[in-house]
């Protein structure tokens, strides 16, 4: 199955991951490494949900622009 997904992928010209994506994949490896060295326990479902609780995307989007628009960031790709 990898096989073939890699293949079609190759076929299509490749992926390209946002910039975000290595940072974040990056740091969710680090620090599970981090508690897995800890032999930390949580319950991350629970812990997700807390956070998930009072989600707004339409604050999200107006967050997200005004952190762009700081950072000048453009929209759309070049």
């Amino acid at each position: 199955m990898a096989e073939s997904v890699h293949r079609d992928i190759r076929r299509l010209g490749g992926v390209r991951p946002p910039r975000e994506f290595v940072f974040m994949d990056r740091a969710a490896i680090g620090l599970g490494s981090v508690f897995m060295h800890l032999r930390a326990e949580i319950n991350w479902y629970r812990l997700f949900h807390e956070l998930i609780d009072d989600f707004d995307g339409a604050t999200l989007v107006t967050r997200q622009r005004s952190a762009l628009a700081a950072a000048s960031v453009p929209l759309s790709p070049p």
